[in-house]
């Protein structure tokens, strides 16, 4: 394939787990080559960037990375991950404009490319032109505020996952004193995650006598990660496992609904991130949106806003790589 200097954009999503990275069409945003890699197998992003461009020369117009973590003067300190992005280094290597951004920003700028079969409709509401929000799911929780200017959203990044975790039942009164043994602080990020949730809840129902364990499924834990061994033993019906995954998803309806008040959401509450479309057949049962709209007095207000999961899982690519070619040369 020949390129040249002047006609494609770079692009990536950095998560804890997963690193996708896209090279783009700047005219059109036609994808012309995308790789996932895994994040934990590289010491620096720019050693993907060069896989990524193999024997071609290293050299684009404009550069986009969404990344994990606070951006701060064009550093991300990714979270879950031992290394940082720099936007200094990323210019210099690819001589070109270059952008750090968080990923829920790339991923609330992708939500606009989107398609409606991109979508699955958890509530349709009755959507109001004004902000919206996105919360995401993965291996950490991200969200993001998407601000209605008068003409497109504005995309505003957040730390709102790392916020104090607030029980809305006397079981999860009891979920925070048990986790406050482990933990000087609880987060929502430590209950609404891949890398924390699944196994802080299902080691506090264990522990506590709410639900008798599973050597079976903490064995297939040990070899896939508690996120893939209580959704596997949910479907098989294994108590605890659903016990589980009913009270993940009602947590993350919680937090969700906390959000969409926050940023007075009435175009919508978006789901994205990796886990609500493998457990989607959970998130239809009713406990999410239950919990999304157990406000109090706002309860009328959310059951108006709509909600949807994002099931296209390279919206936050596409919005790096819509973010860099509003900013290119």
């Amino acid at each position: 394939m020949t390129m040249t200097t002047t006609r494609y954009i770079l692009a990536g999503d950095v998560g804890g787990t997963k690193t996708r990275l896209g090279l783009f069409e700047l005219a059109t945003l036609a994808p012309v080559e995308t790789k996932t890699y895994a994040s934990a197998d590289f010491t620096d992003l720019l050693s993907m960037i060069r896989l990524l461009f193999g024997a071609r020369e290293l050299r684009c117009q404009s550069v986009c990375i969404g990344a994990a973590g606070p951006v701060l003067d064009g550093v991300c300190q990714v979270t879950n991950l031992s290394w940082a992005i720099r936007a200094d280094e990323l210019r210099q290597a690819l001589h070109c404009p270059a952008y750090v951004i968080n990923d829920l920003e790339a991923n609330g700028n992708g939500i606009a490319l989107l398609s409606q079969s991109d979508f699955h409709q958890l509530q349709a509401g009755e959507p109001r032109v004004g902000n919206a929000a996105l919360i995401s799911a993965g291996t950490g929780l991200g969200e993001c505020m998407l601000f209605w200017d008068g003409e497109r959203h504005i995309a505003v990044p957040s730390e709102g996952g790392h916020a104090s975790f607030s029980p809305s039942d006397p079981t999860e009164a009891a979920l925070l004193a048990y986790l406050w043994e482990a933990y000087e602080h609880v987060s929502w990020e430590r209950l609404v995650s891949g890398a924390f949730g699944f196994e802080n809840i299902y080691r506090f129902l264990r522990d506590t006598g709410r639900a008798a364990g599973s050597a079976e499924l903490e064995a297939f834990a040990m070899a896939y990660g508690y996120g893939a061994a209580v959704s596997t033993f949910a479907d098989k019906g294994l108590p605890i496992a659903v016990a589980t995954m009913e009270r993940f998803v009602s947590l993350y309806g919680s937090e969700a609904g906390n959000l969409a008040l926050k940023a007075l959401a009435t175009e919508g509450l978006f789901i994205g991130g990796g886990i609500a479309p493998k457990i989607l057949k959970w998130m239809t049962r009713g406990g999410f949106l239950k919990a999304f709209a157990a406000k109090g007095r706002f309860r009328g207000f959310l059951e108006r806003v709509p909600v949807a999961v994002i099931l296209n899982e390279r919206a936050a690519l596409l919005g790096a790589a819509r973010y860099a070619k509003r900013h290119a040369q």
